[in-house]
């Protein structure tokens, strides 16, 4: 479960900004949409608001760099190989500065105990300068390591697996828990599997192939079906169908070829069944291939491979541009079906960038589930959320109408857009 993310000097981040899915002592729809772990309430949903280039697909390639760099820095890179981090840019003083990310979460142990971690790391584009790991004993913080480029204390009573190996065999482009996690290390290994089943995506180029690789793998195409129906409540199922790759590329020569290198070459493909009619009377069913369908129907299919495994056994998933191609109420039930506890019995976390406002109102969130991102006049982002105000939002605000007057900020300057287009 996750309980907050931190950036600070990444791409657009210039200052610290902390993401958080710790519910605030709010009482409103706290059973709906929160789940209490230990002495936490995390809320299940959070949806993030901002005009064009604020910042918020930064967070998710934020969050997808400390994911990557902390799980595969250790097995995947060489000694001298660069580390993929881009500081903000926009400032002399921290072009080179470190970048920094941090991520509280919490996982069960062996004995079925939930346990909260902190893990942070600050790099540049050549090494690790700082990296740490705490973890909650009862009731108070354990350091269990600590990195200070490449000097590394170890707590040998409550990280014992440290003493696997040797510090000196870790790189400095590499973190160190990834390099734990490949010495068979119980809890870095843990933590690393963890990291695996947080899933950040987009809505605007979700492959298909997960859904598919789903399918081969037993999923019920009954159930993607139901999934589907929220957008098309014609498509009535769907079958797998395997067909002859046909090579149909402009070159006649190049598809000559590759037709008698490859004579048995397949594809696999899903068709979409709607009810065919003689009249007014039903007869049978219909199969149309996926481009006959609407770029919803299509949507909702790529999404039933990353958001049903989610509702199934728990875990976090980020989907930035959720809402593309999407009707908004198509969006605002997909997130209903993570805030009730019949779909989502494993308290699966689903955190979404929109653009769909009329989603922002009282009675489907909370206001520290509402987050907006903006950048200042100096293209700094900064992320906060409806609690965050120093005049606090009232519960009972309309908050997408005071959003589009612009009263919470990270809206676009329309009357600037139109001052320099009259320039």
């Amino acid at each position: 479960m996750l309980i907050e993310f931190t950036v600070e000097n990444f791409r657009s981040f210039k200052e610290k900004q902390t993401f958080s899915l710790l519910a605030s002592k709010d009482k409103d729809l706290i059973e709906q949409n929160s789940f209490k772990i230990n002495k936490y309430d995390l809320l299940k949903t959070a949806i993030i608001y901002g005009a064009n280039a604020s910042g918020k697909s930064t967070l998710f390639m934020a969050l997808t760099s400390l994911l990557e760099f902390s799980v595969l820095s250790g097995p995947r890179k060489q000694k001298g190989d660069p580390i993929n981090i881009s500081p903000f840019m926009l400032d002399v003083k921290t072009q080179d500065k470190p970048s920094f990310f941090e991520i509280i979460f919490m996982i069960a142990d062996k004995n079925s105990t939930t346990i909260r971690y902190r893990y942070g790391i600050k790099l540049d584009k050549k090494h690790v300068i700082e990296e740490y790991l705490f973890a909650v004993n009862k009731t108070k913080e354990v350091n269990l390591f600590d990195r200070i480029e490449q000097s590394i204390k170890t707590n040998k009573t409550y990280f014992p697996e440290s003493e696997n190996f040797s510090t000196k065999i870790v790189r400095d482009n590499a973190s160190y828990l990834s390099v734990c996690a490949q010495n068979n290390g119980e809890i870095s290994g843990k933590i690393i599997k963890y990291f695996k089943q947080i899933s950040v995506t987009s809505g605007i180029d979700t492959p298909p192939f997960i859904t598919m690789e789903r399918i081969n793998r037993g999923e019920d195409l009954n159930r993607i079906t139901k999934f589907l129906q929220f957008a098309d409540i014609q498509v009535q199922g769907l079958k797998k169908q395997t067909i002859p790759v046909t090579f149909d590329i402009p070159d006649p020569d190049l598809a000559e070829f590759f037709k008698k290198k490859f004579p048995d070459a397949q594809n696999e493909q899903i068709s979409y069944a709607h009810n065919l009619y003689d009249g007014e009377e039903k007869k049978d069913f219909w199969y149309f291939p996926e481009e006959f369908e609407s770029l919803g129907t299509r949507k909702l299919f790529y999404y039933a491979g990353i958001i049903l495994p989610v509702l199934d056994k728990g875990g976090v998933l980020f989907i930035d541009e959720f809402d593309s191609s999407l009707h908004p109420l198509i969006v605002e039930n997909i997130i209903k079906l993570f805030n009730d506890k019949r779909f989502n019995k494993n308290n699966a976390q689903l955190i979404v960038s929109c653009q769909s406002v009329s989603l922002m109102t009282n009675k489907l969130f909370r206001r520290d589930q509402i987050w907006l991102c903006e950048k200042d006049k100096y293209g700094a982002s900064e992320i906060y959320s409806l609690m965050d105000f120093e005049d606090l939002v009232r519960k009972d605000a309309n908050f997408n109408k005071n959003y589009l007057a612009g009263k919470y900020g990270a809206v676009p300057n329309i009357d600037v857009i139109r001052l320099q287009m009259e320039k």
